[in-house]
């Protein structure tokens, strides 16, 4: 008798497990990074009611890269924290058939990637409130140097100084 409540425990626990496990693969529910994502079209309509600039995370379900940055960068403290402060973030999967609004017209995730001349992965869009390109950065990219990259487009910085003088501006521990 005593063993039914065990066997009850243990299926319940795998099924919430599983359930996690699944989850935590599903790039539109990264949670558990602390990083709200968001669709495309949600993510446009946030931008401009809060007035913060969009990053899109283009992304592949194969690119160990685009795993790697889910993993170690956007969990970062600091990436986190200049994400919520400046920008509205977007999942969006490079090989989706699933339709998004863009200047008007109905076009695929797929569609959108390789009309921004995304060709390699992960690459990460950045957009004004108005979604009007600022500029893409492709490739992997370490936590603190991206925790850079978001504070330099987030507060402007790109408006008035190249990145390399950005750079020198920030004090760093030698």
């Amino acid at each position: 008798m005593k063993t039914l409540p065990l066997i009850v425990i243990l299926l319940s626990a795998s099924v919430v497990l599983a359930g996690v496990l699944t989850s935590t693969k599903d790039p539109e529910n990264l949670s558990s990074v602390g990083v709200s994502w968001k669709s495309f079209d949600e993510g446009v309509i946030l931008a401009g009611q809060q007035k913060k600039k969009l990053l899109i995370d283009v992304y592949t379900n194969w690119c160990s890269w685009c795993k790697k940055m889910d993993k170690e960068v956007y969990p970062s403290e600091k990436v986190r924290a200049a994400l919520v402060t400046h920008f509205i973030a977007v999942k969006l999967d490079a090989e989706s058939n699933k339709k998004l609004s863009y200047r008007g017209s109905s076009v695929s995730e797929q569609e959108f990637a390789r009309l921004l001349g995304v060709n390699g992965y992960p690459t990460t869009l950045f957009f004004d409130e108005e979604m009007k390109p600022i500029t893409m950065l492709p490739g992997y990219v370490n936590a603190e140097s991206f925790a850079d990259i978001l504070t330099y487009v987030g507060q402007d910085h790109y408006r008035n100084i190249p990145y390399k003088d950005y750079l020198n501006t920030l004090k760093r521990p030698q």
